[in-house]
């Protein structure tokens, strides 16, 4: 035992050390406090009722020391990292929601469109308070994770609280394979205005591409003006964020990182080449839009290039590195910046207001899903033996689109009146 002791004083603080010269200059503190550490580690190996491993009580202490700093830093197992890299390629099998722990509270960011919790009525900002019957108060995000996934076809019942309401309520969701399009419902809206509309649901790699290729299609159809819905958008690359926001911009800030380690501190710029022409822009926000889509909605409001039409984002503005650990099998996934608008304003824990707020109740909100679900649907692309179902919901009308629709439709002077005075 004191064999091991002995090698985890001497190593670790000099693995450390070495990958933090700063720390060099708090040698004395810093041994004293990692002593007490390695106590404790001692104290569990020799008095804990069972055995345990060593590999498992360091785990268990990465995930805590970071688990106390913010609800989106976190140790990555191995098997995790694996899940991280399948997520990022747009398919992965589960419910199809965005969650963190935020004072203690399961909360969802929101559900992915098209996914199972979408279609099951989960909402954003809704707190979890049950898994199966079981609380999930103070339960670790890994944990939740773990609970919350499963293989497809099976079932899962949890109970939420949804955002303004007192009663909570009872969701089973049955697990499926979640399909992420970044892109999708392209299509002119008013072919009078030649009003076109794209959604991007996500940020990924091919985003861009996609996006481009949209934007080309409506334009070939006589596209003056677009409304661009990035409501339930969850976020996802920065990069590709910055690279669709530049894509309306020639010159001007679309979002700096500020960090306590300088070289965290970035500024990103638009660049003319590339740049679509000046057509009218409303994009369409809500409690859903987080991360890399309130990075694109920031840089066009800020930039005085369109406006924001829904209910204020998310909030989540904090920039999150990974760093491989033990040989790079695992990793640890630190907040190490925070994103600000172009005018300064920091999203994070705040979010973006819009320029012309449109409210939706929750039943409104819940209508508002179903409704999109059937689009996302009739957009899939469809396999030989599938059938179309029959067309629901023809009537429902989306306010906040509807509400996009006029300014562009009817109201110029509004919206050159809001462009010359946005609400920053």
């Amino acid at each position: 035992m004191h064999r091991i002791s002995n090698y985890l004083l001497l190593i670790l603080p000099i693995l450390i050390i070495l990958t933090c010269p700063a720390l060099a200059e708090e040698q004395p503190d810093y041994y004293k406090n990692y002593e007490e550490l390695v106590k404790v580690v001692r104290l569990i190996k020799d008095k804990y009722v069972d055995d345990v491993e060593l590999e498992d009580l360091l785990a268990g202490a990465y995930r805590g020391m970071l688990q106390e700093l913010d609800p989106y830093s976190q140790y990555i197992t191995p098997d995790e990292m694996e899940d991280l890299r399948i997520e990022t390629e747009g398919e992965f099998s589960g419910l199809g929601i965005e969650v963190i722990v935020q004072d203690g509270i399961l909360t969802v960011i929101t559900p992915m469109l098209g996914s199972p919790a979408f279609s099951a009525g989960v909402m954003a900002g809704d707190k979890i308070i049950h898994i199966e019957g079981e609380s999930a108060e103070r339960i670790s995000l890994r944990e939740a994770i773990k609970r919350l996934r499963g293989a497809p076809g099976t079932k899962v019942t949890i109970t939420v609280l949804h955002p303004g309401e007192r009663e909570p309520k009872d969701i089973t969701i049955e697990r499926g394979v979640v399909h992420l399009r970044s892109v999708r419902g392209v299509e002119m809206l008013d072919d009078d205005k030649k009003i076109g509309y794209i959604a991007i649901t996500s940020f990924q790699e091919d985003t861009p591409e996609e996006f481009d290729n949209a934007i080309e299609d409506l334009l070939q159809k006589g596209m003056q003006a677009l409304i661009l819905d990035l409501r339930f958008n969850p976020g996802g690359l920065l990069d590709t964020s910055v690279e669709v926001a530049d894509k309306f911009l020639e010159e001007g800030v679309i979002v700096s990182t500020k960090g306590r380690d300088k070289s965290q501190d970035h500024i990103y710029r638009a660049e003319k080449p590339g740049t679509y022409t000046n057509f009218p822009i409303v994009v369409l926000i809500n409690k859903g839009s987080a991360s890399a889509a309130e990075i694109v909605a920031g840089a066009i409001r800020d930039n005085n290039r369109g406006l924001l039409v829904g209910t204020t984002t998310f909030g989540k503005g904090s920039v999150q590195s990974l760093v491989p650990v033990e040989k790079g099998e695992s990793a640890i996934k630190l907040t190490t910046a925070k994103y600000y608008t172009p005018s300064g304003k920091l999203i994070h824990n705040v979010g973006i207001a819009p320029d012309i707020v449109v409210e939706l109740n929750t039943e409104e909100t819940k209508n508002l899903q179903e409704y999109m679900s059937r689009l996302n649907n009739a957009d899939s692309p469809k396999k030989d033996n599938d059938e179309v179902a029959p067309s629901e919901g023809k009537d429902y009308v989306d306010i906040q689109l509807q509400r996009a629709l006029d300014v562009l439709r009817n109201e110029q002077l509004l919206y050159t009146k809001l462009l010359s005075n946005p609400a920053l």
